[in-house]
């Protein structure tokens, strides 16, 4: 980005200024006509960021929030049978943004970034302070069958409903950014940051990677002071409601409260002497330029071959043949991993074989290897639990795999092969388990299975078991029967 900036400046001052007039009527000419007017006022200085709504609509739109004139709807239905045929017996719901109040939401968060690239510190505090609190009302919509719990929907609840796409980490940081460029008084700026970072939105962020402080910084005691305080105060209210309650609707959440409390603050005991210096990254940087193309698609009422697509294919393609990742910190590659998987290889955006190519490729050795099977079990998903036990078997950590693996059986063949191959020469009985839940469960092929139960009713010379399990191999589709009779 430096580099480009310092070219373009290099560029400009070699310019007539006929030429740079020239410049901007051709641009002029070729920009959209529904740009024209934002480009009018960014060339007049009444907008700073082009592609962000004037301050007045978000003023308007956020009026409108709190009013309840912009909403949310709730829709429910009881599912008995899916899709697919298959019993479902269960309650599925909905939320639907009639108003496409969530895209405004994202638009104006990406001006926020840019309003702090610009420096424009105080404008972006200001709006963000505006927008992070709201809370729509949610209205029943037409078709429902039923009421929801909740009154209300925050924006931690619109993201995990699926309704709002933000980067959580980058919001976060710009928040901080604006904050301590904006606010010169320290107990002031603490007690803001404070209030940010309590936000359930907010809870899952890395902070190592979201503020730097040191034992030196005028922010760390007042930060750890306001932490102190509400952490009290939390603890002290929620002991007063379950008292009075015995139990509480709110009882698990003060637990998780707390809980990211306690995080906090031992993070803020433990800021290191000296602060960091960011290492130089090219991978970051590209990371940077791929998300901002994903932020562009999320706008996209529909998926179907956008030109986004084709260059984030192109950029990974390119970045993976450059390779050097070994030479890359280790903090930036777990915060590209942590957001790939998390975001399920960007799937929904017609980007996940470069997402996974690229995940695959900038671990190095083994030890990243290692932490990059723990982010991917830590993701949440079921399938890349099943991905990260696989990847722990490769790396030779079989213990962890059969771990995994124990506590995810299904119907799926592999994982009770795992398994089998784990136990035989460890665990003889716990083999024979294994092997026969699987031709209870397994539907598609349960050859393997059989043949470790007939060899081990072989070498214990029970004729008997190995005659009805020979019997039961010829009865069975699932079972390979010219396979198993060639070994037996």
């Amino acid at each position: 980005m430096d580099s480009f900036f310092d070219k373009i400046q290099k560029q400009i001052k070699r310019m007539t200024e006929s030429e740079k007039d020239a410049w901007i009527l051709s641009q002029v000419k070729i920009l959209p006509e529904w740009k024209q007017e934002d480009f009018y006022k960014s060339i007049c200085g009444t907008k700073k960021v082009i592609d962000m709504p004037e301050r007045g609509r978000i003023a308007d739109f956020c009026k409108k929030v709190r009013n309840g004139d912009i909403v949310v709807e709730y829709e429910t239905h009881y599912v008995e049978f899916d899709d697919y045929g298959h019993f479902h017996d269960d309650w599925e719901h909905d939320f639907y943004d009639p108003d496409n109040a969530m895209s405004f939401i994202s638009l104006v968060f990406r001006g926020c970034h840019n309003l702090i690239v610009l420096e424009e510190f105080e404008m972006a505090l200001e709006i963000m302070d505006e927008m992070l609190g709201l809370e729509f009302s949610i209205e029943d919509h037409p078709d429902t069958d039923d009421c929801c719990e909740d009154e209300f929907m925050d924006l931690d609840m619109a993201v995990c409903e699926g309704l709002l796409f933000v980067d959580r980490g980058e919001l976060l940081r710009d928040y901080i950014a604006a904050c301590r460029n904006t606010v010169q008084d320290s107990k002031t700026a603490a007690a803001k940051i404070v209030s940010v970072l309590e936000m359930a939105l907010f809870e899952d962020c890395r902070l190592d990677r979201c503020i730097t402080i040191t034992d030196k910084d005028p922010l760390l005691d007042d930060i750890k002071k306001r932490l102190e305080e509400n952490l009290e105060k939390l603890k002290g209210e929620s002991a007063e409601k379950s008292k009075k309650d015995g139990y509480y609707h709110g009882e698990y959440r003060d637990r998780e409260h707390i809980r990211h409390m306690q995080t906090m603050m031992e993070y803020f005991k433990s800021s290191e002497k000296t602060e960091k210096i960011p290492e130089k990254s090219f991978l970051r940087g590209t990371w940077s330029q791929i998300k901002d193309l994903i932020m562009q698609l999320m706008d996209e009422p529909y998926i179907d071959d956008q030109l986004q697509i084709g260059e984030i294919w192109n950029i990974t393609e390119a970045l993976i043949r450059r390779g050097r990742f070994d030479k890359e910190p280790w903090e930036v590659k777990a915060h590209i991993l942590e957001e790939i998987y998390e975001n399920d290889y960007y799937d929904y955006y017609g980007i996940y074989d470069p997402m996974k190519d690229l995940a695959n490729a900038i671990c190095t050795n083994r030890e990243e290897n290692l932490k990059r099977a723990e982010i991917m079990m830590n993701a949440g998903n079921g399938y890349l639990g099943a991905y990260a036990a696989k990847l722990y078997r490769e790396l030779g950590e079989v213990d962890k795999c059969a771990e995994y693996f124990e506590k995810h059986l299904g119907k799926e063949e592999e994982p009770y092969e795992i398994l089998l191959d784990y136990y035989k020469d460890r665990n003889h009985e716990k083999a024979v388990e294994i092997a026969e839940l699987a031709i209870q469960k397994c539907k598609k092929d349960q050859t393997p299975f059989f043949i470790f139960l007939l060899q081990d009713a072989k070498d214990r010379g029970d004729e008997a078991a190995f005659k009805k399990l020979m019997q039961s191999v010829h009865r069975r589709r699932a079972v390979r029967s010219a396979e198993v009779d060639k070994i037996f």
